[in-house]
């Protein structure tokens, strides 16, 4: 470790400093000390210096405000190490803000279309309300979404149905194991997508899908029927699933629909959805929001996400 303390240039515990205090700077929001502290390592020839001063770079810009700088760093930061996911998504934000929309689709289009299913920073980079308004980009979407076909009668879906061991679940799901009786879930960004819930026998008790952060921050796509999926409203519910066993509504516009099957409590909960809104849902009428699937013998009093 001496040695190789002794045998490194001096540019290289230079710049190893600078970058931890560049960092540091970040995170206290000074970007446009970041920027003093890195250009003085923009010219260095080593290929993973210039990547993450490029990387870095870009980041101040972004935050700054200044696309055209940002877009600049960032693209060179591509062609450096093309295969780093975060700085091809900053990328992509840059070129869609900067009017280059085409190359902001193909690189979103890509993202999906590697396998991707956090899209959370996809949207909301170039800025969630700008991105979302954009009918193209809910159609590359739509084009390579994943559909996940919900049993509402066993509760199941993704290979995995109510009652099954915990053990079971993980391995279908491919998840890594954790504490006994803790509930298994997933997010996009911050935004909780889905929730699987298991009781004191470790058995699969309790289904929740977040069926708006899904459809906003993934490419997941719920379908229950032919006729019913992820835009589903309470007209369209009742249509499918005949009358709930009750319906119960709140001053801010939430509707909770229950229906008991055969081993499986249903609940959709319906409220207006966000905007801006995928093409095809009215902004003015509830759409399917959350969805739980509780096994009849033990329903939880569980507050609605």
């Amino acid at each position: 470790m001496i040695l190789m303390t002794i045998c490194s240039p001096v540019w290289a515990q230079d710049f190893e400093a600078a970058l931890d205090h560049a960092r540091q700077l970040a995170e206290e929001h000074r970007y446009q000390d970041v920027i003093d502290v890195l250009g003085a390592f923009d010219s260095l020839e080593d290929p993973e210096v210039r990547y993450v001063v490029a990387a870095e770079l870009g980041r101040a810009h972004f935050h700054l405000g200044d696309y055209e700088a940002a877009d600049s760093a960032f693209r060179e930061a591509v062609v450096l190490r093309p295969q780093r996911a975060e700085t091809a998504l900053y990328l992509q934000a840059t070129s869609y803000l900067t009017g280059n929309r085409a190359q902001a689709y193909a690189i979103f289009r890509e993202l999906i279309a590697s396998g991707a299913t956090d899209l959370y920073l996809a949207v909301t980079l170039p800025g969630e309300r700008l991105f979302l308004a954009d009918p193209e980009v809910w159609s590359i979407v739509e084009e390579l979404a994943r559909t996940v076909k919900v049993d509402v009668d066993r509760g199941a879906l993704l290979e995995v149905e109510m009652g099954m061991p915990r053990t079971e679940v993980l391995q279908r799901l491919g998840a890594p194991p954790g504490p006994v009786g803790e509930a298994l879930t997933a997010r996009a960004g911050p935004y909780l997508s889905w929730v699987f819930a298991f009781d004191e026998t470790d058995s699969l008790t309790q289904i929740m899908l977040h069926n708006e952060h899904l459809y906003r921050y993934t490419p997941y796509r719920l379908q229950f029927s032919d006729l019913l999926d992820w835009q589903a409203t309470p007209t369209a519910a009742t249509r499918t699933f005949g009358a709930p066993v009750s319906t119960s509504g709140s001053e801010d516009e939430l509707v909770v629909m229950v229906w008991d099957r055969d081993t499986v409590r249903l609940t959709f909960e319906f409220a207006q959805p966000r905007s801006p809104t995928p093409p095809g849902l009215a902004a003015d009428e509830p759409v399917l929001r959350v969805v739980r699937m509780e096994a009849v013998a033990q329903v939880p009093d569980v507050e609605s996400p």
